[in-house]
């Protein structure tokens, strides 16, 4: 919540030195030393350029309009570098009592239970100012929340360089009106979830390089200052709001919700979401508004960005084909529902690469090959004819893939080359075909501790892995063990 760009005066934080004790350092301003916690951006005068140094864009969302009595329950920010955003970082604040304007924010009283408080947070906000020229939309409302909340938690800094894009536009763009969604009106930029500080946040940062091009004298009265290093004990709460299933679907709305990315998120918060994944999409499930509702309820609790949310969409999808492969065969009816699930997961490309099992494929028992699509059939024929078995998709039980040329860029050669699987290339065949295809070099190593599995070369049951090779002990199952040599 802020006020008109108007109605808000600035505001003052007292700093004074840090008194240290040993090693830590407190922060505790005297009250006869009083200067801003913001140093302005002018468009004239001395000053310094701070080319190239990078730009913080704030905003946040409070409780109320006084800085002195009111709190702030979010606060987002994105780094700017050379014009483009390089991070985004948010998190929800517990202002220790009612949350404010939620039908403004949206943040509710049950949202912000067990988010950090400011001085929980405290750290990673100033680490991510250290260095760096602090941007804001009428930035003095910004400023005279992040002074009343250092000054209660007993921190001090040094003044930051800043720049105000409210008085940057009013230097530079000819508008009715200065607020932030008019000058992004005017110069073309599309607001999206105002009233959330990622989105105002999202908003400012395009804004900003636009307004640096049309103010090339912009000049900072104090260089960069190094800000208080504090312990870090609580993590980042996200949120999720304003979802829309578009013609993108649910969770491409959801992922647009997140901050790009939150490295510092909880990871014991994935097996919650994952569960819940699971749940939502077993036996053909479709996600619907509700649940994606409840999907970033729980990435918002762990603290997730975007990015990490993703990974845990690959980890399932990584489960869903190891499980499809495991089986051995895919029917189209498998391969569909797969694509589905992924479709809705926002990786509609991601079983690209596997195609059904066709009936008219040679089958043997033999070491398993998989075949480019541009390898000749009198090639694959060969190869039936030696004992192979023509594999259809890329699993770590292939012994080899044979790429014909302009195939090794596929996907499915990709995947071959990243599992470890020997490529042969198809004027290597011949010597393939005559060479010790059986012999350790030549089979699929698994990544996996030692124990038995498949046999790679198809003469038996199980091959014990000893967890850098395979072994000459074999097995029909049960527990007859047989010694067969791979030599």
């Amino acid at each position: 919540m802020r006020p008109s760009p108007d109605a808000t005066g600035w505001f003052i934080l007292g700093v004074a030195a840090a008194q240290k004790r040993g090693a830590a350092a407190t922060h505790r301003p005297p009250a006869q030393w009083v200067v801003p916690l913001f140093a302005y951006a002018r468009l004239d005068g001395d000053g310094h350029a701070l080319r190239g140094v990078p730009f913080v864009v704030i905003d946040l969302e409070t409780t109320g309009l006084s800085p002195d009595s009111d709190r702030i329950v979010e606060i987002a920010m994105a780094r700017v570098e050379g014009g483009e955003v390089v991070d985004e970082w948010m998190t929800l604040i517990d202002p220790g009592g009612d949350p404010g304007p939620t039908f403004l924010h949206h943040i509710s009283q049950q949202m912000v239970l067990g988010a950090p408080t400011f001085r929980d947070a405290a750290g990673d906000i100033l680490a991510r100012l250290d260095g760096a020229i602090v941007v804001a939309h009428n930035a003095a409302f910004e400023e005279g929340f992040l002074a009343g909340e250092l000054r209660r938690a007993g921190i001090a800094t040094a003044p930051i360089p800043s720049l105000c894009t409210l008085q940057i536009s009013r230097a530079v763009l000819a508008s009715p009106s200065y607020r932030l969604a008019t000058c992004c009106e005017i110069m073309g930029i599309e607001i999206t979830d105002a009233h959330t500080a990622l989105g105002d946040v999202r908003a400012t940062a395009k804004l900003l390089p636009k307004l640096i091009d049309a103010a090339p004298t912009i000049r900072y009265p104090v260089p960069p200052t190094p800000l208080p290093r504090l312990p870090r004990s609580v993590g980042p709460r996200t949120r999720v709001t304003n979802l829309r299933k578009g013609e993108d679907g649910w969770i491409h709305s959801l992922l647009t919700k997140l901050p790009v990315s939150m490295s510092d998120h909880d990871p014991l918060g994935a097996q919650p979401y994952l569960d819940y994944l699971t749940e939502c999409l077993a036996d053909g499930g479709k996600l619907t508004g509700e649940k994606t509702r409840a999907l970033g309820r729980l990435a918002g609790r762990a603290g997730m960005g975007a990015a990490q949310v993703a990974e845990l969409h690959k980890r399932f999808l990584d489960g869903l084909r190891e499980e499809a492969l495991r089986v051995g065969s895919l029917t189209e009816d498998h391969q569909r529902q797969l694509v589905t699930v992924a479709r809705l997961l926002d990786s509609p490309g991601y079983f690209a690469d596997l195609t059904p099992d066709v009936a008219d494929v040679p089958v043997a028992k033999g070491p398993r090959v998989w075949c480019s699509p541009a390898v000749p059939q009198q090639v694959r024929r060969s190869l039936a004819a030696a004992g192979f078995q023509l594999a259809t998709n890329i699993t770590r039980t292939l012994t080899a893939a044979v790429v014909a040329p302009g195939d090794e860029t596929l996907t499915r050669t990709a995947r071959a080359v990243e599992q470890r699987i020997q490529i042969v290339p198809l004027d290597g065949v011949d010597g393939f075909l005559h060479g010790d295809y059986a012999s350790r070099s030549h089979l699929p190593a698994p990544v996996a501790p030692p124990g038995w599995y498949p046999d790679p070369t198809g003469r038996h049951l199980y091959r014990f892995w000893n967890g850098a090779l395979w072994t000459e002990r074999v097995s029909p199952g049960g527990t007859a063990i047989l010694i067969d040599e791979l030599t």
